[in-house]
């Protein structure tokens, strides 16, 4: 990690992608050390971890219909 600017906050992550977070300036008495207040939290989780199952293939009810908002 960089702190040469401090409202912006570079890493790298270990595939290469890098990511940039930006603190705008502000008078919140929490972020007032701006990024210094900021520590490095490691995974708690690594991969995707399990698919969802798929949804149920059975037709539309009107309810379902009225519920999700659509028009029929």
């Amino acid at each position: 990690m960089q702190a040469d600017d401090p409202t912006r906050l570079e890493a790298t992550l270990t595939d290469g992608r890098r990511m940039t977070l930006s603190l705008p300036m502000s008078d919140a008495k929490w972020a007032a050390d701006g990024i210094k207040g900021l520590r490095v939290v490691p995974p708690t989780h690594t991969g995707r971890g399990e698919e969802p199952p798929a949804l149920p293939d059975e037709p539309m009810l009107p309810l379902k219909m009225a519920l999700l908002g659509f028009d029929g």
